[in-house]
């Protein structure tokens, strides 16, 4: 558990709670048992929940797995009464830590986030949260690049996995994100209640939806382009297919006069007719043979292979 406070603002924020974090912070105030129950472990939704005394907020950010190769989701809890703002989490946060630093490193942020009321903690927060979620959609723009640089070398095959895996991650990253664009309208509605005396804090928490928007944006066209990059692949991989297919094709052709000959002799009056005749079997070799050849030439020049 780490605090810290500035004038009459309080920032307790609780990694991996335990039973007795859980006390210490039902006894700073009127907290439901049940919302104190449900600070002890990871919850199934996002939700914003406004009481007389106090703002319940679970949020759901982001993180990209490197075993998993995709985005999985990490949750922050926040509990906010007029003058406390607790943060609780289940694994150590980048975003959370970000701005712990930042507190305690800069003066001038700490005064205007903690100066007036808990809304601007909370709105400071979620905007490192947000900050946070953006630079997770660097690793697909990564990915994208890769993809897009490879997509022209002929390895249609590999680039169907890593395109399979960008097309997950993506959908996974979107699974997470979008419905935090609910709970952010529904933090600007409850905030402006809550803060009834505050009007810019509304201005404030519809920044913090704008912000979502533009990650959202991002995501729709990181989404785009890998649809776009997954049908050329399919494309290339088509035309080497058919390519692949044609010149089997010609190859057929090519044996057909063999074939010929050789289910000719199969043929009992022509097989007597050539049988022991050296001279007719050398000619009928060498014309079979011309035949294959010039049927190789045509082939050549109509460039089949």
């Amino acid at each position: 558990m780490k605090i810290i406070k500035h004038k009459s603002i309080a920032w307790i924020d609780i990694f991996n709670p335990t039973k007795k974090d859980i006390e210490y912070v039902g006894k700073q105030g009127r907290f439901h048992p049940i919302i104190l129950d449900e600070l002890l472990h990871a919850s199934a939704r996002s939700k914003v929940e406004l009481y007389p005394k106090y703002i319940f907020l679970t949020y759901h950010l982001p993180i990209f797995d490197d075993d998993l190769k995709t985005s999985r989701r990490a949750e922050v809890d926040f509990l906010v009464t007029k003058d406390k703002i607790f943060t609780i989490h289940y694994e150590d946060l980048e975003p959370i830590n970000n701005f712990w630093r930042r507190l305690n490193n800069d003066p001038h942020l700490k005064d205007r986030a903690m100066s007036n009321n808990t809304g601007h903690v909370l709105y400071y927060l979620i905007e490192e949260v947000l900050a946070f979620s953006q630079r997770q959609l660097r690793h697909i723009e990564e990915n994208i690049s890769n993809v897009t640089g490879e997509l022209f070398l002929g390895k249609e095959n590999q680039l169907l996995q890593k395109i399979s895996y960008l097309k997950r991650d993506i959908l996974d990253y979107s699974i997470i994100s979008k419905p935090q664009e609910i709970i952010l309208e529904s933090l600007k509605e409850a905030g402006s209640k809550f803060w009834s005396s505050e009007n810019e804090l509304k201005i404030y928490f519809s920044d913090l939806a704008g912000d979502h928007l533009k990650i959202m944006q991002f995501l729709d066209n990181f989404k785009e382009t890998i649809e776009a990059l997954e049908q050329t692949n399919s494309q290339l991989l088509n035309a080497r297919t058919n390519s692949i297919m044609q010149r089997f094709t010609v190859l057929a052709a090519l044996t057909f006069p063999l074939v010929l000959v050789t289910s000719l002799f199969n043929v009992g009056a022509i097989d007597k007719m050539i049988n022991g005749d050296l001279i007719i079997f050398g000619g009928v070799f060498i014309s079979t043979l011309i035949l294959t050849i010039l049927l190789l030439i045509f082939v050549r020049k109509k460039k089949w292979i």
